[in-house]
């Protein structure tokens, strides 16, 4: 299969291997990133009981315990409830992982979960790197990658107990493999492309139509080499994710793809006293009565009396469900979609939000449109579920990389704009004195 040439999107960007002195740049920037997340965790486990991180996700270590005893992915609220369809199998069947290895629920395990997801992080940073060298230039590249490193919010991301650090690692990643198949398209290529976007839908599914989107994309750019490769891909992507959805058809009798919870997370934000954030009160783990209802309906039958009450709720309210939309979507972008949030979530948000929409539309006006068309497919089509459920911060981070890509590049771009202005600045000002 012929390969595709990518042509360099503007002055000082390149697809060649690293320098000597950028390799040395990009080691230390991560270098920084691995010690600072290094002594937030030191902090966490010396500020905090033993078991503080299972006190958060708790859903996470209870499918996870559930998988060590032989139960499968079942009784996501404690005792025995049966199968589950609530949470994604990827995450759990990770934490069940280290959970037999270092003990269920057990100080090992906690730091261990720590660790990795700080490995993750790192790993970020540097796909984060890869994408704005080869696009947008080295010098946007050390910049994306600094932010990341060092931004308080994102320091504290190994210590959720959440797939928070995976999601925000594979959206970076895939946008990365999806620059190189552009250059090489085989269909080795696609077929990896589609088994690891599979994998990624299996640990959070609310990425699978950024996915495909960028699959998607993928296939346009390499229209003229081959029709047969994308498919292929496609095929692969199915096939692997395809037994999470058989599994489900052989417990519930019905067609659940990804999650059963849609129908719960959508009356948790649209029902009579709803305010647009996250209430955990609602949960039937904190909730008696709620889990009694879970247990006597059953969780199909549940989740589908949940999403019966939430659109009859915005059929009757219209104007309410507009307006909660409207504050969750400002809430996503501007970092205040947790309640209680930190103000550094807020300054960290807006900061990445504004510049990152400036360097977007930066892209365009360079007529850079298949990397902006390419970066913008998951800012646009990520948060739509959030908009109408609820929007916490940590949702947000999952995209925070690329808008961080684009901030960056807004940086180096006014700078430009900048220095080039000052001469002729200083020499009107010199001009007019003379």
């Amino acid at each position: 299969m012929a390969e595709i040439p990518i042509s360099r999107l503007q002055n000082g960007s390149c697809s060649s291997p690293l320098s000597p002195q950028e390799r040395r740049s990009t080691w230390i920037v991560l270098a920084v990133a691995l010690f600072a997340r290094l002594i937030v965790l030191a902090l966490v486990i010396v500020a905090n009981p033993h078991n503080w991180l299972y006190s958060r996700g708790i859903e996470m270590g209870l499918l996870a315990n559930s998988l060590l005893h032989g139960q499968g992915y079942s009784s996501p609220f404690g005792g025995f409830t049966g199968p589950t369809a609530f949470i994604a199998p990827g995450y759990p069947t990770l934490i069940a992982a280290v959970f037999l290895v270092f003990g269920s629920y057990s100080f090992a395990s906690a730091i261990a979960i720590m660790v990795l997801q700080t490995g993750i992080s790192v790993l970020t940073i540097w796909w984060m790197m890869e994408v704005a060298r080869v696009t947008l230039g080295f010098r946007t590249a050390v910049l994306a990658g600094s932010f990341w490193a060092i931004s308080l919010p994102l320091l504290w991301i190994p210590t959720i107990f959440w797939e928070t650090s995976i999601s925000a690692c594979a959206i970076a990643g895939t946008i990365a493999f999806a620059l190189r198949a552009r250059r090489k398209p085989t269909i080795a290529t696609w077929m990896l492309m589609g088994s690891c976007s599979a994998l990624i839908a299996l640990v959070n599914p609310a990425l699978l139509p950024s996915l495909l989107a960028m699959m998607g994309w993928l296939a346009w750019q390499t229209r003229q080499v081959s029709r047969r490769a994308p498919l292929l891909g496609l095929l692969a992507l199915v096939l692997v994710f395809s037994p999470w959805p058989i599994r489900n058809a052989y417990h519930f009798h019905a067609f659940i793809p990804m999650r059963s919870t849609v129908g719960f997370e959508l009356w948790m934000g649209n029902r009579p006293g709803a305010t647009g954030y996250l209430d955990e009160s609602l949960f039937p783990y904190y909730n008696h009565q709620e889990l009694a209802s879970y247990v006597a309906m059953g969780e199909l039958a549940y989740t589908r009396d949940k999403s019966q009450q939430a659109w009859a709720y915005i059929s009757a309210h219209p104007g309410t469900f507009l307006n909660l939309s409207v504050r969750r979507c400002f809430r996503f972008w501007m970092g205040t979609g947790s309640a209680g949030g930190s103000p550094i979530f807020v300054l960290h948000a807006v900061t990445t939000t504004l510049l990152g929409a400036i360097g977007l539309l930066l892209l365009y006006r360079k007529r850079m449109l298949h990397f902006a068309v390419l970066i913008a497919l998951p800012l646009l089509l990520f948060p739509l579920p959030y908009y109408i459920t609820h929007a916490e911060f940590r949702y947000r981070l999952n995209i925070d990389p690329l808008m961080t890509i684009l901030a960056a590049y807004a940086v180096v771009q006014l700078a430009a704009i900048w220095s080039h202005r000052q001469p002729s600045i200083l020499s009107v000002a010199a001009s007019s004195t003379t």
